[in-house]
């Protein structure tokens, strides 16, 4: 719970120190994108494969390394006196937090082997949702009181905690071996979506974008014809074949556009524009949790009455008018606090929705249906943060354009959801070792 709480953490905890961060390192623009994205690049496009080499290795040595890991960046990028060390410090994170989050969902799963278990992962679910509200409230704190820098090395305290836990934990899960194969194609996909976002944030020059985006796309391929030969391909296709489990993907990689790229428009809007300080910022930025739990309380109240894919759909449109609402106001505090209070309502239906959707009927695949998800929520970050920067080269409202665009893929995707037809199935269970635990 305490690593994947600073997993969840780190996706956010530096929105509101960008301005500090950005005149000490003299960051550019595309600079101040790759901090943020790098991170959740890493994290996402590794996470399966960090699930499967974990299996392979132990889960209890896997989530040890990437600990260390975490920790030894989050030093790196504190002490950073430049701009590429402070990036490749947050994709050095990225790969620790890919090593860590399979391993701790796996020995959690272990821990609680019977009726505890689902008590323990809505707690983990818990844990991995509102970690990135509180990385805005935690950094607002940090970076009021100590300056940027202390966002990167409070992480150390948890790497401590988390090593110790870790340690005293008696469970004990064994490897297996055979399942570490193919790991390398999460790289593959890595180095792909990088090409990819790295030719949204070179648009002004446009040879150097086309250069990148065809490289990005051919490696992605690359990826994409090698993982569907392999005997145990780390993204099933099969997984995209059942309507709502797809509706649940693009839910997730949707919501990862919106949520993290807002976090930091609003926060640089809010300190830029209204000169507040990050501390007021944070807590303006309450909101947000606030709303998931009024959603959440207004679903456990009408006891669930929407089907999964019925709840995205809803979950969806309202992020899309949060993005709306934001898009005719970019700078206003009353519309940043009313898109933030829309998409925590909206989120409060997407991603338990999506969490239930994507996992149901998966069969031999229930393991890694769950790290699809997150790697496509994730992957869906590290975009959202790359249009704003993208659309700055062609005009100076680029964070209205980009809340447009994402509003009009909301609502889309909100009306494809809205249409699926209602079933009802029973879950089938799986009869094979789950590859990962996510």
């Amino acid at each position: 719970m305490t690593a994947q709480l600073m997993v969840s953490v780190d996706a956010t905890i530096l929105a509101l120190a960008i301005p500090g961060m950005t005149a000490d390192l003299q960051l550019s623009t595309e600079a101040v994108a790759w901090v943020m994205a790098g991170y959740v690049l890493a994290a996402g496009a590794l996470m399966i494969a960090g699930g499967r080499v974990a299996q392979a290795t132990g889960y209890a040595r896997m989530m040890t390394l990437g600990l260390v890991t975490f920790g030894l960046a989050s030093a790196a990028g504190g002490a950073a006196d430049a701009g590429w060390i402070l990036i490749g410090a947050r994709v050095a994170q990225g790969i620790g937090a890919a090593a860590m989050t399979p391993a701790a969902m796996a020995r959690l799963s272990a821990a609680f082997p019977d009726d505890g278990r689902a008590k323990a992962y809505g707690i983990f679910g818990m844990v991995m949702g509102s970690g990135t509200a509180i990385g805005l409230l935690l950094g607002g704190v940090l970076t009021e009181v100590s300056g940027w820098r202390a966002c990167m090395y409070v992480n150390l305290v948890f790497v401590a905690v988390s090593l110790v836990l870790s340690a005293c934990a008696k469970d004990r899960v064994d490897p297996s071996p055979g399942h570490g194969r193919g790991w390398w194609r999460g790289i593959v996909l890595g180095v792909g979506v990088a090409l990819i976002v790295q030719a949204l944030t070179d648009l002004d020059t446009p040879g150097r974008a086309a250069a990148f985006a065809i490289a990005g796309l051919v490696v992605v391929g690359l990826f994409a014809a090698t993982d569907r030969r392999a005997a145990a391909p780390m993204i099933p296709v099969v997984l995209f074949h059942n309507a709502r489990r797809r509706v649940a993907y693009y839910g997730l990689f949707l919501w990862g556009i919106a949520t993290i790229a807002t976090f930091v428009t609003a926060s640089g809007s809010l300190q830029d524009e209204h000169h507040l300080a990050p501390l007021v910022v944070g807590a303006l930025f309450l909101v947000y949790p606030a709303a998931i739990q009024v959603g959440l309380a207004i679903t456990r109240r009408l006891r669930g009455a929407l089907p999964p894919a019925r709840a995205i759909g809803v979950g969806l449109a309202l992020i899309g008018i949060g993005q709306g609402v934001l898009a005719l106001s970019p700078d206003g505090v009353t519309a940043i606090l009313a898109a933030l209070g829309l998409m925590g309502l909206g989120t409060s239906q997407v991603m338990p929705s999506a969490n239930s959707a994507m996992n149901q009927d998966a069969g031999p695949h229930a393991g890694v249906a769950g790290a699809v998800g997150t790697t496509l929520q994730q992957l869906g970050g590290s975009l959202g943060l790359a249009i704003p920067v993208a659309l700055a080269a062609w005009t100076t409202h680029a964070t209205s354009v980009a809340a447009v665009i994402t509003a009009l893929l909301l609502l889309s995707a909100s009306l494809f959801a809205l249409r699926q037809p209602q079933i009802t199935t029973t879950p089938t269970a799986s009869t094979e070792p789950k590859e990962v635990s996510a």
